[in-house]
């Protein structure tokens, strides 16, 4: 039993906020781009790319400036 324990145990993993804010700012400019280039797509659609970047600009300054602000954690 105590094998099966050690199986399933996970060792503890820092997880890559800094590179998630920078990809989340990546991909806005993406769907930015892609909308300007896309003029011809219907509204509700542009809305919801609008709206994907703008999510995606909001978490990536938050990370990133919450990185700014507290330095790596630990």
């Amino acid at each position: 039993m105590d094998e099966r324990r050690t199986l399933l145990r996970f060792a503890r993993v820092r997880f890559p906020f800094t590179f998630m804010g920078v990809m989340a700012i990546g991909i806005g400019v993406w769907v930015v781009a892609y909308l300007a280039g896309h003029r011809g797509l219907d509204q509700t659609t542009q809305a919801w790319a609008a709206a994907t970047a703008l999510v995606c600009f909001g978490f990536g300054a938050y990370v990133l400036i919450r990185r700014v602000r507290r330095g790596p954690q630990h």
